[in-house]
């Protein structure tokens, strides 16, 4: 199994905080003493934060060349790339940082990674549920793909269900909205959302015009 794999199997099994910048994400798990797994991908390398209690104390970089673990990693974070966060359990994330520990936090701090304020929403982020109920017309959309996304970077995704309606666990801010129809045809909306708890109703009839609902 390779490190990816292992990755990718510790994350299925765990629970889904948000997406961040790095100084969001540093100042967001510090901020609640978070244990989890930051991590960032494209199409070249992964790159991984472990936190334990809020500390950024292990770090790995993979790429098609191997893997970098601890201080060697952090050298190649590249701030403004988004991450997300999972929660882990203590025993996991012990585990993993055994065998990357970063001895320098200072590489991180340089730069002001550790140290960048995060003001206006940010700070008044909180996990929530978001409701969409999804109508092709008067008919609810059965079987659509509905996928969130922050930026470049897909958040998540699901299939609606027999009535249209699907939800999903985010951070509260802002969000663009994709969905397909079992003919592929897509519709984009952004999402936008403060509580709790919030329903919507989508009409994607009118399909897309790239600034709103369809």
């Amino acid at each position: 199994m390779t490190v990816n794999d292992l990755v990718d199997e510790i994350l299925k099994q765990s629970r889904y905080e948000g997406c961040f910048t790095p100084g969001e994400l540093l100042h967001h798990s510090r901020t609640h003493s978070l244990t989890g797994i930051g991590i960032s991908r494209d199409r070249t390398h992964t790159f991984l934060l472990i936190f334990f209690r809020g500390e950024p104390d292990g770090a790995m970089f993979i790429d098609e060349k191997g893997a970098l673990f601890g201080d060697p990693a952090v050298l190649r974070m590249i701030d403004g790339r988004g991450f997300e966060l999972y929660l882990v359990a203590p025993s996991i994330a012990d585990a993993l940082i055994s065998r990357c520990r970063i001895f320098e936090k200072g590489r991180l701090r340089r730069g002001g990674r550790l140290e960048i304020p995060i003001v206006g929403a940010h700070t008044r982020q909180r996990v929530g549920v978001l409701h969409l109920t999804v109508y092709d017309g008067q008919a609810p959309l059965a079987g659509g793909r509905v996928s969130i996304r922050k930026g470049k970077l897909a958040i998540t995704s699901d299939v609606t269900d027999s009535r249209g309606g699907v939800h999903f666990r985010l951070l509260s801010g802002r969000y663009t909205c994709v969905i397909s129809d079992r003919t592929g045809e897509r519709t984009r909306c952004i999402v936008e959302f403060h509580e709790p708890q919030v329903e919507m109703r989508v009409d994607i009839g009118g399909r897309d015009d790239g600034n709103g609902w369809g």
